[in-house]
């Protein structure tokens, strides 16, 4: 036996070994996975952050190499990625000032009108149910016990002040090595690119190689294509429907619109989140405009979807709604928010992958 086979079969002894141990020890292989994936959260939420940042970043820097075309001159690289990253935080930074300066005084204003309004009208709600024959017993009972068991006690206070508190710093901190990490991943992209793909070219095969360039590459674009045309459509919906309240001067406008600017990041369910709140917190002020409020909130997102996405994100992920819904559902029940909003471009991804190689495989057969 020469020193080949004689490696793969130690390979496949060591591997059958492994994975006898690993099945008999399930306990201490997920333990010892979550103590990886707690090390290497900060990791991942960096090369998160960098590849959202990626997309302004690079757009800046393509502007000013146009710009450097067109005076005749070459601008470093440098000095035009650190500008193009400087300006991108700045934007970020801006944008979030202004969100707060702007959405967050009404906000607390909707805040202090919502919840007297909350306390007057459950009660006439439930009175009412009780009178149309809706047994509400059992929930004003659960409602009650609640309300009397207000008062935590101070132990059980501290201690959940203490969880509290340690949850939100641990989260804190890694939210900002992550940043840090994003921006060093951002600095060093081309760096780390061409290393990896010598380590590629050293290691595999050029036609693995080169599948590998192209899947990544589609994936890029995919993502920036989406990310981009999702952020402008959440600033037009939120302008629109902020309009549309105002003019039919229903209430909490400022409130609503901002929900669903924000939850216009999540496909199919942001729709119906922020339809439903505006419609509750209508409800709240004055039942008598909730399917007013209903129907301006159908008509505005049916106007914004059949006229305005389509131009702004168009086909930029290239899937049909099926998939587009298959692929939110399935990442949204794995990974939560996060998984619905990055499982659509990863299915348009496969999708395009899946689809030339079909269509590769069939010439080759008919050829």
């Amino acid at each position: 036996m020469d020193n080949k086979k004689m490696r793969d079969a130690m390979f496949l002894v060591a591997f059958g070994v492994l994975l006898y141990v690993g099945m008999t020890h399930l306990s201490v292989v997920f333990d010892a996975l979550s103590k990886v994936a707690q090390l290497l959260l900060p990791v991942l939420i960096g090369a998160i952050f960098a590849f959202v940042l990626n997309v302004p970043m690079s757009g800046l820097e393509r502007m000013f190499n146009q710009l450097g075309d067109r005076l005749g001159r070459e601008f470093p690289v440098g000095p035009v990625r650190l500008l193009s990253l400087l300006i991108t935080l700045a934007g970020i930074v801006l944008a979030f000032v202004g969100a707060v300066a702007l959405v967050i005084p009404e906000l607390i204003e909707s805040g202090r009108t919502i919840i007297p309004l909350a306390q007057q009208k459950i009660p006439e709600w439930i009175a009412f149910a009780e009178e149309s024959g809706v047994d509400l017993s059992g929930l004003v009972k659960q409602l009650s016990d609640l309300e009397s068991s207000g008062a935590m006690d101070a132990p059980s206070f501290v201690g959940s002040a203490t969880a509290l508190a340690k949850s939100t710093i641990l989260t804190a901190g890694n939210m900002m090595l992550g940043m840090v990490i994003a921006i060093y991943l951002l600095l060093g992209k081309h760096t780390f690119s061409r290393q990896a793909l010598m380590i590629a070219q050293a290691n595999l095969p050029e036609s693995v190689v080169n599948k590998i360039r192209f899947a990544g590459n589609l994936a890029c674009e995919t993502y920036a294509k989406f990310l981009s045309g999702q952020f402008v459509e959440a600033i037009i919906l939120s302008c629109l429907m902020y309009t549309t309240f105002k003019l039919f001067g229903l209430p909490y406008a400022g409130i609503t619109a901002y929900l669903t600017g924000l939850c216009a990041f999540v496909p199919y369910v942001g729709a119906l989140l922020s339809g439903a709140a505006g419609v509750v917190l209508t409800l709240l002020a004055n039942p008598l405009q909730a399917p007013v409020c209903l129907v301006v909130y159908l008509a505005t997102q049916f106007v914004e979807n059949q006229f305005i996405y389509p131009r702004v994100v168009g086909g930029s992920v290239g899937l049909a709604p099926m998939w587009a819904l298959l692929a939110a559902l399935v990442g949204g029940k794995l990974f939560g928010v996060i998984g619905i909003v990055f499982f659509i471009p990863l299915a348009s991804v496969i999708y395009t992958l899946v689809r030339d190689d079909t269509k590769m495989k069939l010439a080759r057969k008919a050829a």
